[in-house]
């Protein structure tokens, strides 16, 4: 009985170092991401235009299996709104540092789904009036946090560049004035590199 037990783990060494040979390691990979925003507020403002402004920043990919990987980003995010003030534009300027926190679900070896918190912090707010360009600080009138959640899709090649479209669902009050609710309401469209690592070989596909 003794010999069969032995001869039981035998083989499932055999197979189990014979599959761990198989398949392809698991590397954490860091890179960088710049992108457009079209950003703009919902909620109690009336007549708010989307501006399109610019995100660019760090990223690190850290690799949970296979399929499932968690992206952490730390980014300067332009965003903002115009409003027409007595026939004028009043570009307002609101740019945080933003750290969101994506799960990336891999279906195929290139595409991946991902979804995810964002909290930011307001890193400065500006508005400027018409077409003078005389920017005004207005840094009270909004919260120093914002928090999101963003949802969208992701496509990394071989080489590591990757390209995602995500939208940002505003989930707390950026207004800091009393009876006044609105939330950022964000659509990211970025374009990425990821470095390999030292000894990070080509991805086998995933099995189906």
């Amino acid at each position: 009985m003794k010999k069969y037990i032995y001869l039981f783990f035998a083989v499932f060494m055999i197979v189990f170092n014979v599959q761990g040979q198989d398949e392809d390691p698991l590397y954490t990979r860091a890179g960088f991401k710049l992108g457009l925003n079209y950003s703009n507020l919902t909620g109690d403002i009336d007549n708010a235009d989307a501006r399109t402004r610019i995100h660019l920043g760090a990223v690190i990919e850290f690799p949970i299996s296979q399929r499932f990987y968690i992206q952490t980003e730390v980014l300067y995010s332009a965003q903002g709104f115009t409003i027409d003030e007595n026939g004028e534009e009043n570009k307002i300027s609101l740019n945080y540092l933003s750290l969101p926190v994506l799960t990336k679900f891999y279906f195929t070896p290139k595409f991946s789904f991902e979804t995810g918190p964002r909290l930011s912090t307001l890193a400065s707010s500006s508005r400027s009036i018409g077409d003078e360009d005389t920017e005004d600080e207005f840094f009270e009138a909004f919260n120093d946090v914002d928090f999101s959640w963003m949802i969208g899709a992701g496509y990394k090649a071989e080489s590591g560049m990757f390209f995602q479209l995500n939208y940002g669902l505003g989930l707390s009050n950026v207004s800091n004035i009393d009876g006044i609710n609105n939330t950022n309401s964000l659509l990211q469209l970025s374009i990425g590199y990821l470095f390999k690592t030292k000894n990070n070989r080509r991805q086998e596909p995933i099995s189906q």
